[in-house]
């Protein structure tokens, strides 16, 4: 079964924001774009919306998300398709780590100079943004 995510891509500007794992399973001291599985009869656009929340405090509406990516990704033990929405969040409040036991940092970070600790297929989303590219995979052999 392929489990299918969805990423929001919270941006101001140039700056994109990304908040940093800790005690969990998969990537601790990584940082990521927030968001998370798409739950059974949720909508991926409900569910974005959700995980912001959950993730950040930020109440954003459904009609706001635009989808601007899609990646198949293949690891080790799970294969999933990652729908990446994004929304200018400019003129909104200040997000702030709403599940400490799961983030210990969060903040902006212009595209051009992400973190050395990212999640690779994370950093792979946001270079294919810059170059205006809607798929990619990432961990298929070639």
């Amino acid at each position: 079964m392929v489990n299918i995510f969805a990423i929001a891509f919270l941006h101001r500007g140039d700056t994109v924001l990304l908040a940093r794992r800790c005690n969990v399973e998969f990537g601790s001291g990584l940082y990521h774009m927030v968001g998370g599985k798409v739950e059974t009869g949720e909508s991926a656009r409900h569910a974005v919306m959700r995980e912001v929340r959950e993730e950040t405090g930020l109440d954003i509406p459904e009609a706001a998300f635009s989808l601007i990516h899609t990646l198949h990704r293949k690891g080790t033990e799970t294969e999933f398709i990652a729908l990446y929405f994004s929304v200018d969040i400019s003129k909104m409040d200040e997000p702030r780590i709403m599940e400490p036991h799961k983030h210990d940092a969060m903040q902006f970070f212009p595209i051009d100079q992400l973190p050395e600790n990212i999640i690779p297929s994370h950093k792979q989303v946001i270079e294919c943004l810059k170059s205006g590219i809607n798929y990619s995979e990432h961990g298929w052999a070639s």
